[in-house]
């Protein structure tokens, strides 16, 4: 998801370069990557409201959905990324988490396809973050959501159902709202 709208730092951080290539494509690659190696991973949908992405990511293995709404908040993305997908699971992650890996993506997935559960979560010590994934069990209240309101609600709800995968290094779930966080 990249929707947002940056305020915090001072300028479009998902356009802001890191070791020469804006933050998203971080994301963007590795999903692109993943969509070739994990066999879990069969569509990505990426929702932004920059024409400036879009134009990027015309020539990407990737369906871009343009977000004319995103003042109504993150349930706006999330709702259009559900809405667009022919699959029955859904994983969220965000274009400003730029140093999570690869391959915590991948182990990410694939554990949580055998933990059985509907619900998929990320932490770092302790505390929940992204990426998260929700099976279709969720559907209707990813849709019902409103606002600047994203899944959490539903993941706090719902702690029964959910797997959580802990990452170690801090670094790799930074999401960064601030130049200095760099």
């Amino acid at each position: 998801m990249a929707s947002g709208n940056s305020r915090r730092f001072n300028g479009n951080k998902l356009l802001y370069e890191i070791d020469n290539k804006p933050m998203y494509l971080h994301t963007v690659d590795k999903l692109i990557d993943l969509k070739k190696s994990n066999e879990n991973v069969d569509e990505i949908i990426f929702v932004t409201k920059y024409d400036k992405i879009i134009d990027n990511l015309k020539n990407k293995d990737i369906k871009v959905v343009k977000n004319n709404n995103s003042e109504f908040g993150i349930s706006q993305s999330i709702k259009l990324g559900v809405s667009n997908s022919s699959n029955n699971t859904y994983m969220f992650i965000v274009c400003d988490q730029p140093y999570i890996k690869k391959e915590t993506i991948d182990k990410f997935i694939n554990q949580f396809v055998k933990s059985k559960k509907n619900l998929g979560c990320v932490s770092n010590n302790d505390i929940l973050l992204n990426p998260t994934i929700f099976t279709s069990k969720y559907k209707q209240k990813l849709l019902n959501l409103s606002g600047d309101k994203g899944g959490k609600k539903i993941i706090l709800e719902n702690l029964n159902d959910l797997f959580t995968f802990k990452i170690l290094s801090e670094k790799e779930v930074i999401d960064i709202d601030f130049k200095y966080q760099l």
